[in-house]
């Protein structure tokens, strides 16, 4: 990761630190941004969703999902063509060509998982209506809602679980990669 630019003197989070797509390699990255007081990251360059190789498209969405677990913003330039987009709008739009948002982000719809001692909350309010999903965290499924990394392959132990995620819309898919949706939260104590 490269480094960011001075903390703002004003101790007001405002600022965007400009950076490439590949400059955050995980979570850490962007936590270091915030302790940084940065707002918020701004993406150089233009990302055609359709044409990404399948491992940096996912690790562009999971980048999408941890930035707002750490509560910072996401501007960037980027074209989704025919990738249905309908399970991202909790996250970070790109801005087209001529400037139009590619997804209406709206400030109710939320995606977000709760770590329990063995089970995981989701809860979805994405299409309005709020809708909870408890996950066992022993099954494979579970793995795509807890892991860190940004553009893992799936395992053919995996396959099942990130199958039945993608169609409930808790998880997104390209090839053989695969990453959880739900906005990462803390440990929720029973």
């Amino acid at each position: 990761m490269t480094a960011p630019a001075p903390r703002p003197r004003t101790g007001r989070r405002h600022l965007f630190a400009k950076m490439g797509f590949r400059s955050v390699e995980d979570r850490a990255g962007l936590v270091s941004l915030v302790r940084a007081g940065y707002a918020g990251v701004r993406l150089t360059g233009h990302h055609v969703l359709p044409a990404m190789p399948d491992r940096d498209l996912v690790a562009l969405i999971a980048l999408l999902r941890d930035a707002r677990g750490v509560g910072l913003r996401v501007s960037w330039s980027g074209e989704c063509g025919e990738l249905d987009v309908g399970r991202l709008r909790h996250l970070d739009p790109p801005r087209g060509p001529d400037g139009a948002f590619a997804w209406s982000p709206r400030a109710d719809a939320q995606l977000l998982v709760r770590r329990g001692p063995t089970f995981l909350s989701v809860d979805d309010t994405r299409l309005g209506l709020r809708r909870r999903s408890v996950i066992d965290r022993s099954t494979p499924a579970a793995s795509f809602l807890e892991a860190v990394d940004w553009g893992r392959e799936i395992t053919a132990v995996e396959r099942a679980g990130a199958d039945g995620l993608t169609r409930d819309g808790l998880a997104f898919s390209s090839g053989g990669h695969c990453v959880g949706l739900p906005v990462r939260q803390g440990i929720w104590c029973v």
